[in-house]
């Protein structure tokens, strides 16, 4: 069945698609041709195949090949995929990919749950109801017997590494940490330190962290770069030390970040009046926001709460 791509709806909140897939995936549609259709809800509301409408759109296509699903075959999707995580020996790549579908999935039947949303409810309801869903990352570690820890680094390894550095990364077998690592460089980046890591030339990707700062002093010093990497000599405690330090800057950085927002919010305390005059949909946006706030606490306490929880017991989950 084809559809206008105009007609097509997306949901708010969906993450976005990634640039450089979308190119290479256009190259590989006007290649041999769209091979999966990309697929949405009975409301023309985009499910699956975000990167492939993008890439459509790129060619310049008005209509694409797509295929409607009903809220029972979403159901019978889920349900199959989480006997593939469960029953089928998925590697790390294979795995990312099932986990993001589901989670495209698990937020079209909950949409309450994506940052933000409300879910058609008053902000106070919106709130409510979205306690009362369990988080994807709750979700998936009941339906699959993954820790929440695994199901988010695992998440953030899908959403983040490109698709050439997750190639490199398994076909060198490389540990879900670094994995983990790569995926928090920027996307020119994760590549070429896949690479140097594969090749041996250095032992880890904060080795070639230190690498790139050396790289950007000798570029603004404008002078030649020693091809030699820099070598760790730093003691354990030293380490230790950096780690530290290194927490205790993240601490302060939020610290100023909540003291910001409450100095800001001391403002709108003086604007209340103004703010009763709002109309309906004025108001409306205001809790949107309200809610989106909340909610991120919410979440961001309970992830925080959960990992230390997990830390002091001394378990991982089962991190694939």
């Amino acid at each position: 069945m084809r559809i206008k791509i105009s007609d097509i709806k997306i949901n708010p909140g969906r993450r976005e698609a990634e640039a450089k897939a979308v190119e290479e995936l256009a190259k590989s549609i006007s290649a041999v041709g769209l091979m999966n259709p990309v697929t949405l809800d009975q409301n023309n509301t985009l499910i699956a195949g975000l990167h492939r409408l993008e890439a459509a759109k790129l060619l310049g296509w008005t209509e694409i090949e797509c295929t409607a699903m009903g809220m029972d075959d979403v159901q019978a999707e889920l349900a199959e995929i989480d006997e593939n995580i469960v029953r089928t020996r998925l590697n790390r790549q294979e795995l990312c990919e099932q986990l993001l579908r589901r989670k495209e999935i698990y937020e079209t039947l909950h949409p309450e749950t994506r940052h933000g949303m409300r879910n058609g409810q008053t902000a106070k309801n919106a709130n409510l109801a979205t306690l009362e869903t369990k988080s994807f990352a709750e979700d998936t570690a009941e339906k699959t017997g993954m820790s929440k820890r695994a199901v988010s680094r695992l998440l953030q390894i899908a959403n983040n590494l490109t698709g050439d550095a997750m190639r490199i990364v398994e076909a060198h077998n490389m540990t879900q940490d670094t994995a983990l690592k790569l995926s928090r460089l920027q996307h020119d980046e994760q590549v070429e330190a896949a690479s140097i890591l594969a090749e041996g030339t250095m032992q880890s990707v904060e080795q070639y962290q230190e690498y790139q700062r050396e790289r950007r002093k000798a570029i603004a010093m404008s002078r030649p770069l020693s091809d030699d990497p820099p070598e760790d000599t730093r003691t354990e405690a030293e380490k230790e030390q950096e780690k530290r330090e290194s927490l205790n800057s993240l601490a302060r950085e939020f610290c100023r970040m909540v003291e910001h927002f409450l100095n800001q919010m001391e403002m709108y305390q003086g604007c209340t009046d103004t703010f009763a005059e709002m109309s309906q949909p004025q108001i409306s946006r205001v809790w949107d926001g309200v809610a989106a706030v909340d909610m991120a606490i919410i979440d961001f306490s309970k992830e925080v709460k959960a990992l230390q929880a997990e830390n002091e017991n001394g378990g991982h989950g089962h991190e694939n």
